[in-house]
């Protein structure tokens, strides 16, 4: 049986908020606007998301931690 260790609510909220981030600051890009802007956009998602993964590795409610 597979276990999984319980999620930090304020870890997921970050997360949320960075994909949210993502999508509004293209939302309303079309055409070379949007080509233009979405390589920087995705990196900088990249870049939130692995700090809240960091985060979540040391969190004593994630990561490698045993649930």
């Amino acid at each position: 049986m597979t276990t999984y260790a319980p999620h930090d609510r304020a870890l997921d909220e970050r997360t949320r908020q960075a994909w949210s981030t993502y999508r509004d600051g293209l939302a309303e890009l079309t055409g070379r606007d949007y080509d233009d802007a979405e390589p920087d956009a995705w990196d900088r998602l990249q870049d939130a998301l692995g700090e809240i993964e960091a985060d979540r590795s040391t969190s004593p409610t994630g990561g490698d931690h045993p649930a």
